[in-house]
């Protein structure tokens, strides 16, 4: 397991970014690392995605900060030229893999083959949306036979996020609850922190 995979599996809550603007990159950081969790999976499927990618990499060294969401090679490319430690893919395509692995940067795919996932050279494999894809069964499934790790995404909520992590293969989980658009809207950062460090301190119960 790579030095990235490793500390998200240390971290294990992934905050996935999705309604954040370049001007609040700043306060998004702050909130972040004061809160306990200094990692950000930022969609690049939004208008902001790539450069708020690129500043908050910039600003905050301290913080692990990937590239999600991405569905093309262009888009890895882009993510990984600004900053990106890591790509999240819902696809699995080899040209992503190929150029992160070149670059040394981790990749998570998405996939429910895990012969391609061997072929590939890969340990640790994306799964969303998780419940769709055959839930903590399907990855059972898949570790047994393949000796595969997971990164669980989808619909995942604070309330049911250590009902997946408390699974041997999930080494961690991803998702956006903790940034609520509303109060990132009305720039109540006060109120994302605690959500944030709410979710850290859930590692606390967590039986693996």
């Amino acid at each position: 397991m790579d030095t990235i995979t490793k500390r998200l599996a240390q971290i294990m809550y992934i905050p996935m970014i999705k309604s954040v603007g370049v001007q609040q990159v700043d306060s998004l950081g702050t909130a972040l690392v004061e809160g306990g969790l200094p990692v950000a999976n930022i969609s690049q499927q939004t208008d902001d995605g790539l450069e708020l990618l690129r500043i908050l990499s910039s600003h905050f060294p301290e913080i692990i900060v990937g590239g999600g969401n991405v569905q093309t090679e262009g888009e890895a490319r882009n993510a990984i030229e600004a900053g990106a430690r890591f790509i999240f893919s819902p696809v699995f395509d080899p040209a992503i893999i190929e150029l992160c692995q070149m670059q040394g940067v981790a990749v998570y795919p998405v996939t429910k083959d895990g012969i391609l996932a061997v072929e590939e050279g890969l340990k640790v494999l994306g799964f969303y949306p998780i419940e769709k894809l055959g839930g903590l069964a399907a990855i059972d499934h898949m570790a047994d036979l393949f000796g595969l790790k997971f990164i669980a995404a989808g619909s995942i909520t604070e309330q049911t996020v250590n009902s997946y992590l408390a699974n041997r293969h999930v080494i961690a989980a991803t998702g956006s609850w903790m940034i609520d658009p509303v109060l990132v809207a009305a720039e109540q950062w006060a109120q994302v922190k605690l959500a944030i460090r709410k979710t850290a301190s859930l590692a606390q119960t967590l039986v693996r």
